[in-house]
């Protein structure tokens, strides 16, 4: 089945793999050999979080290479692998982000509140202080981060609802792509609704909006979103809405 948007255009073919189509260009299915080929140093930023894990393995599986950074030596991810290297710092910190993106290609960040508290959802908006500062200092442009699609209008009375109880989600992931747009910086944005751990890897994406039916996505799926947001052309913040596959 075939996805048709205003800018972008992603589906899913028929061996469930995933394209990115920009009109006018090849397509590049996640996974295939033009991505293979291209291979990354990247800095993986809540690397110890499920959908962080999920980042630092797929990338390792397509040949990049990985800088995971942490919090703590207790949040120290279980997997070793020789392109995959752990540092431990506090990832709102712009003088140690400095000294760790340096070289690599992109920064890729899956860090979130676990917590609808004010304090918890903070990370948002500091870690994107820290990013764009050490981004800046050190030359790398190219920045995936995930946020909230409680930021999007709502479609349903559940949104409406959802975005009361949690303000804080709101206003500091709000807080966080404002950061970003003021960078001037090559920004891709995942906005993502319910997180699944849904083995499926298939995911759906649209330019400023969630795909239709789209409130939940597979933690897998935004991974693969990630890395496929962080190899493509693309200038300024750019906001999509990722959902799983119908």
């Amino acid at each position: 089945m075939r996805f048709s948007y205003t800018q972008e255009i992603f589906y899913r073919n028929l061996q469930g793999k995933i394209a990115w189509i920009i009109p006018g260009s090849e397509t590049a299915p996640h996974g295939s050999e033009a991505n293979r080929r291209r291979k990354l140093k990247l800095v993986v930023l809540g690397a110890n979080g499920r959908t962080g894990r999920l980042v630092v393995r797929e990338a390792l599986d397509i040949g990049d290479s990985v800088t995971a950074v942490v919090r703590s030596d207790a949040k120290r991810l279980a997997l070793q692998h020789s392109r995959l290297r752990v540092v431990v710092g506090d990832p709102c910190d712009p003088t140690f982000l400095g000294k760790i993106i340096a070289g690599h290609d992109a920064v890729i960040s899956t860090l979130g509140g676990r917590r609808p508290t004010k304090g918890a959802t903070s990370v948002y908006w500091r870690s994107a202080d820290a990013i764009v500062e050490a981004a800046w200092n050190a030359g790398i442009a190219k920045i995936a981060v995930t946020s909230s699609a409680l930021l999007f209008p709502p479609g349903r009375l559940l949104d409406r609802v959802l975005a009361i109880i949690v303000p804080n989600v709101v206003q500091s992931a709000a807080r966080m792509e404002q950061t970003f747009d003021n960078a001037k910086l090559d920004v891709v944005v995942a906005r993502c609704g319910f997180l699944t751990d849904d083995k499926d890897p298939g995911y759906r994406a649209e330019l400023g909006s969630l795909p239709f039916d789209g409130s939940s996505v597979p933690r897998l799926g935004v991974a693969r979103f990630l890395l496929d947001a962080v190899r493509k052309p693309s200038s300024g913040l750019k906001i999509y809405g990722v959902s799983g596959p119908v």
